[in-house]
């Protein structure tokens, strides 16, 4: 809400806020069907709809001389709709996987900013169309011995909403796999847990991209980079010990 005009050395940009927001009010329904099968499983699935009012964005509006500004505004309106299953099963019907277990989200949603006085039709900035996660679980509890394997995704979203009148494309973000590990062993009586964490394992390079025609996905010997990133691999390790 601070006009207050500050410069993004990362973003190459200055990003100001708009003390004319308004604030934005959703309406939620939604219905969801749940089966627990035993203990540590369960099976889920779900739909739901989000009516914004006032949605608040983030608009890129790029100047000349090569000045960019980041700001703030509220779209009129935006609907989103969308399905959701989740899913948490033992292996132990399979042979050699008694002690893993198999979780899994996923969900597809549908969003929607429609303005015809600015012929805009377009999805809600910051909302991915569909969300990915994977993971595999050993648990050896007589050892107190845990191991996690995490996979996500997200499809693409729009990072910034480009100046419709300045002429400037929608920014977005492009989809990126993450890999994330963690190991976890129990000692000293099980009072104290050493913890290891390797974080974005793969380590894909993140592309901020404009399309150069009317294709969505990324393309990217055809689409011009805005920016890039490159997270890199994080490894930690903590050690925690209870009373």
């Amino acid at each position: 809400l601070s006009s207050l005009n500050l410069y993004d050395f990362e973003l190459n940009a200055s990003v100001q806020g708009n003390p004319l927001l308004k604030r934005t009010k959703v309406t939620n329904l939604d219905f969801r069907y749940e089966i627990y099968p035993r203990a540590g499983e369960v099976i889920n699935a779900g739909i739901f709809y989000k009516h914004f009012n006032n949605p608040i964005e983030q608009l890129f509006n790029g100047l000349g001389g090569g000045a960019s500004t980041l700001n703030y505004a509220n779209a009129k309106k935006a609907n989103s709709f969308g399905v959701e299953v989740e899913t948490r099963k033992k292996l132990d019907f399979i042979p050699g996987m008694k002690n893993f277990t198999f979780q899994a989200n996923a969900a597809y949603i549908y969003s929607r900013v429609k303005d015809e006085q600015l012929d805009v039709n377009r999805s809600l900035q910051g909302q991915s169309p569909y969300i990915l996660n994977l993971g595999i679980l050993y648990d050896l509890e007589k050892y107190g011995l845990n191991v996690t394997l995490l996979f996500n995704q997200i499809g693409q979203r729009i990072y910034l909403v480009g100046d419709i009148v300045g002429g400037a494309p929608d920014i977005y973000e492009a989809p990126r796999p993450v890999l994330d590990l963690q190991l976890a062993k129990k000692v000293l009586k099980k009072k104290g847990e050493f913890r290891l964490n390797i974080s974005d394992i793969i380590n894909k390079k993140q592309y901020f991209y404009q399309n150069t025609n009317d294709k969505l996905s990324f393309q990217k010997n055809t689409d011009a980079f805005r920016f890039t990133r490159t997270y890199g691999t994080t490894f930690s390790i903590t050690f925690n010990y209870s009373l």
